[in-house]
C-alpha cells in the first residue's frame, strides 16, 4: 500500500488507513486518536467496510455530475472562445473562468461554478486565463523593487528553513 499512498490525497490515505485499522480490530475511539479524525468519519468508514469491504473506501472516479452542455454546445463554446471575448460582447479577449461561466449562462441558461468551467475548458483542450493582478496602491517602480529585492530575500530565507528541516 505504501507505493500507492504516494499518489493518494490526504483524505484517501486517511480513509484507507482507517479501513485497515477497522479490519485489524481497532475500536472507533482508537482510530479517532490514531488518525485524528471525527467519530462520524470512523462510523461511516466502519459501515462501508463491514458491508462492502475495504475497497468501498477508495475514491470512485467519475462520481461528479455529468456535463450539462451537449456535444454541439461544447463545440459552439469552443468556436466562440476562439473568436475572442470582444466578439462576444465582453470588454476583453482574456477568457477567465468567471467570464466563460457568464457566457454559458447567458447563451444556454446553465449555471456552472468557476472550477466546473475550468474542467470544461480543460476537456476542450483550452485553458482559462487568470486576470493580471496589479497593485493600485503602489507605483510600478515600488512593485518592481519589491519583486527584485524583497521577494528574493524572502524566498531565500524560506529555502534555508526548509533545507534545515530536511537535514535532520
Amino acid at each position: 500500500m505504501s507505493k500507492l499512498q504516494g499518489s493518494l490525497s490526504r483524505q484517501a490515505r486517511l480513509r484507507l488507513q482507517g479501513g485497515d485499522l477497522i479490519e485489524r480490530g481497532f475500536d472507533n475511539e482508537e482510530i479517532m486518536d490514531i488518525l485524528e479524525v471525527s467519530l462520524s468519519s470512523v462510523q461511516r468508514w466502519r459501515k462501508k467496510v463491514e458491508h462492502e469491504g475495504l475497497h468501498a473506501l477508495t475514491r470512485k472516479h467519475g462520481t461528479g455530475q455529468t456535463c450539462r452542455l451537449s456535444k454541439e454546445q461544447l463545440a459552439e463554446l469552443k468556436t466562440i472562445i476562439h473568436r475572442g471575448g470582444v466578439a462576444s460582447g465582453y470588454l476583453t479577449d482574456r477568457w477567465t473562468s468567471r467570464i466563460v461561466a457568464d457566457l454559458i449562462f447567458k447563451k444556454w441558461s446553465i449555471s456552472y461554478s468557476r472550477s466546473q468551467v475550468r474542467k470544461i475548458l480543460s476537456d476542450l483542450g483550452l485553458s482559462y486565463q487568470k486576470p493580471d493582478v496589479k497593485s493600485t496602491k503602489h507605483s510600478q517602480e515600488v512593485v518592481d523593487y519589491w519583486r527584485e529585492h524583497e521577494w528574493e530575500r524572502i524566498k531565500k530565507s524560506g529555502r534555508r528553513r526548509v533545507d534545515a528541516c530536511h537535514r535532520g
